[in-house]
């Protein structure tokens, strides 16, 4: 992108990160969308940025700094060679401060080294006139320009309205030239004033070299107590000529007008005083439009240069305007009219016209599918989702998503889309503390199952030999046969509690191989089938003609499959339809199997333990609570998705998703201790249990 001279140049605002506290205050003040938020920061972009200082009149935290201007002062002093160093005095200053006599702070000046302090109001008498006799021979709308930032406004957002900028120059660079012509262009100029824009204005190609440096009242007041200087102390000092007229009233709304002469009536149509910066987008804004037929608008981005971002006084808008009234008023009464009028004759020859160069913002406009698809990951894809609430610092959620195609915002900036993604981290912290204690349970019991299958399947082997060898010797009417009947039952149940913890343990290696899914499906029924409990239970399958053939853990899968279908028919004793649902996912990569039934439901209290090792609910001896935890463990070795809803009294459906080909997973063939004990976690957002 080609941005001109102003490519290059040093932003006059900037962020201080270690103080911004993504309050996005800046964002919402800034007139030009000038901010581009960075990891969360807040960064001032020099090629859009046009000097307005809003960013710092809102920012609480202190986080915006200004282009030090005192330090370079410093340097041209110390280089100065005998030159003039003149100051050149805004005529805000005796509002930034009301405690100080006006000319106290002239003496001051001279204490801190000026040789010079002239009345930039001087200027502003000059320019007043130039206004008058440009607005004369106009018939379009005249923009007023002693606001810089107005004029970095219109060259970067609307060029168009150039034309309409009065080509004369600012009462300081009018100042500076009267300096230049009265103490020697070698002179070291310095214009202190409330306007942070002044510091663009010096840098511009257009007027550059007229003033050297522009400091703020702010940075007046750490020179002059760097200096141990207190203004209140010093000599009150006059001001060196030539002295200013109606040209100190600048600093408030409508002081241009009143300077040139030129009617401020509200009820002259001919011209227009707009100052604040809303007033000022929305102006500019009917002026491109062809709104506005008014001949002159004076046009001040602060609500006058009394409120300027450099202003250090507390007093409120009126009392500044009050201070300023007061000494335009006593100063009035003692100026040498004919002097003033000599002064403006000698120097109203010299060239107050300037002309500008439009600046363009060029930067790329995101497509409607960029700016479509980031509303939607911001959770805003419906206009009702939309709620333009402004938090962001944009006025709307497009308008933020906009500015986010475009690189210079965040979507972390909504404040809804933060919220609920504070909301969902408060939920995954909760889960994975819950899997955590899963975790550790888990791999206890994959220890402890090792060692329970060593340790007692042997003994239990031994006890039903001998309780069988025992029940052989007993005759058929021996009471002792029930006992030792029982015995071997009993034995027999504990060596299957032995075998499932062993194929829990076991857990971790797939033998990947093909199978189809009709066969698959087909050789689970024919388990259930066979049982005769379940005789009154009718199966239907389902199944998707198209879907592939499966590279899984055949074996594993059967037992998952299996043990699902016999829960279900389990679930329904009166009897019930149980099916068997195998159709494709979300991609064409995917398979999902559904096993429901008519049964009795699981109840709301049960739903989060299901796959907890050694739950049941089932009668003793008729189930080790092993099952669906090793289910799970299956399914998560094939990475897959297990969930379950149930409604009480209406039945239960399991979902199973996972890969149609784990050759696509090669890593995971086989697993650690630590990632199995990880798989087989199940948490609670895995189980979906119907409202």
């Amino acid at each position: 992108m080609d941005y001109g001279r102003k490519e290059n140049m040093n932003c006059v605002v900037s962020t201080i990160p270690e103080r911004c506290r993504r309050c996005y205050c800046c964002v919402r003040e800034c007139p030009a969308n000038a901010i581009q938020i960075q990891h969360g920061q807040a960064v001032v972009l020099p090629t859009r940025c046009v000097g307005c200082g809003n960013c710092m009149k809102v920012c609480t935290q202190n986080a915006k700094s200004v282009q030090d201007g005192a330090s370079a002062l410093r340097t041209r002093f110390e280089r100065g060679n005998g030159a003039e160093r003149v100051a050149c005095l805004a005529p805000s200053f005796p509002a930034a401060f009301p405690d100080v006599d006006p000319l106290r702070i002239v003496g001051a000046l001279h204490t801190l080294g000026f040789t010079r302090v002239v009345e930039v109001a001087f200027g502003a008498d000059l320019v007043s006139r130039e206004y008058r006799r440009h607005v004369e021979t106009q018939n379009e709308t005249v923009i007023t320009t002693p606001c810089p930032a107005i004029v970095e406004y219109i060259e970067k957002y609307y060029p168009q309205l150039i034309p309409n900028l009065a080509p004369v120059v600012s009462p300081m660079i009018a100042a500076g030239k009267v300096i230049r012509e009265e103490y020697g262009s070698d002179s070291i100029v310095a214009f202190i004033g409330p306007c942070i824009a002044k510091k663009l204005e010096v840098m511009d190609d257009n007027v550059a070299g007229v003033i050297d440096e522009a400091l703020t009242f702010d940075e007046l007041i750490e020179l002059l107590a760097e200096a141990g200087i207190d203004p209140a102390q010093q000599e009150a000092r006059e001001f060196d000529p030539p002295h200013a007229d109606l040209g100190q009233i600048y600093p408030v709304a409508g002081g241009l007008l009143k300077s040139a002469g030129i009617s401020s009536d509200v009820l002259d149509e001919e011209t227009i005083v707009v100052e604040g910066r809303q007033h000022c987008l929305n102006i500019i804004s009917e002026i491109a439009q062809g709104n506005v037929n008014s001949k002159l608008i004076d046009i001040l981005f602060c609500e006058g240069c009394i409120n300027g971002p450099g202003m250090t006084s507390c007093l409120n808008h009126f009392e500044k305007r009050e201070h300023i009234i007061s000494w335009v008023k006593s100063r009035r009464n003692i100026l040498d009219r004919r002097e003033w009028e000599k002064n403006i004759a000698r120097y109203e020859t010299l060239d107050f016209t300037r002309c500008y160069v439009s600046h363009p913002i060029e930067e790329r406009e995101p497509e409607e599918a960029e700016i479509t698809g980031i509303l939607y990951r911001m959770g805003k894809q419906e206009t009702a989702q939309q709620i333009n609430c402004g938090a962001c610092g944009y006025e709307t959620c497009r308008a933020l998503a906009t500015a986010v195609a475009k690189g210079i915002a965040e979507k972390e900036m909504c404040l809804q889309y933060t919220i609920d993604n504070l909301e969902r981290s408060h939920r995954e912290l909760a889960d994975a503390q819950a899997q955590l204690i899963q975790t550790e349970k888990l791999a206890s019991v994959g220890q402890l199952a090792a060692g329970v299958a060593h340790e007692i399947n042997n003994p239990l082997g031994t006890i039903v030999l001998y309780s069988h060898l025992l029940l052989k010797q007993l005759q058929e009417i021996d009471p002792a046969r029930e006992d030792i009947a029982f015995i071997i039952s009993e034995a027999e149940r504990c060596k299957t509690i032995v075998g499932s913890l062993l194929n829990f343990a076991r857990q971790g290696k797939l033998v990947v191989g093909e199978i189809a899914v009709p066969e698959l499906v087909e050789a689970i029924i024919a388990m259930v089938e066979k049982r005769e409990e379940f005789h009154n239970v009718r199966i239907e399958k389902q199944i998707d003609d198209e879907l592939p053939p499966l590279h899984i853990d055949a074996d594993q899968m059967k037992q998952v499959l299996l043990n699902l279908a016999m829960n279900a028919c389990e679930a329904m004793p009166d009897g019930g339809v149980l099916t068997v649902a195998v159709t494709a996912g979300s991609s064409i990569r995917e398979v999902c199997f559904e096993i429901s039934d008519t049964g009795i439901g699981i109840p709301k209290e049960n739903m989060s333990r299901l796959f907890t090792p050694f739950f049941t609910t089932k009668q003793i001896g008729k189930g080790t609570g092993l099952g669906l935890p090793i289910a799970y463990g299956i399914v998560k070795l094939h990475h897959g998705q297990i969930s379950v809803q149930s409604d009480e009294g209406q039945g239960t459906r399991f979902t199973i998703t996972m890969p149609v080909d784990l050759r696509d997973y090669p890593a995971e063939s086989q697993m650690s201790p630590r990632e199995l004990a990880a798989a087989l976690s199940p948490t609670s957002h895995n189980l979906h249990p119907s409202k």
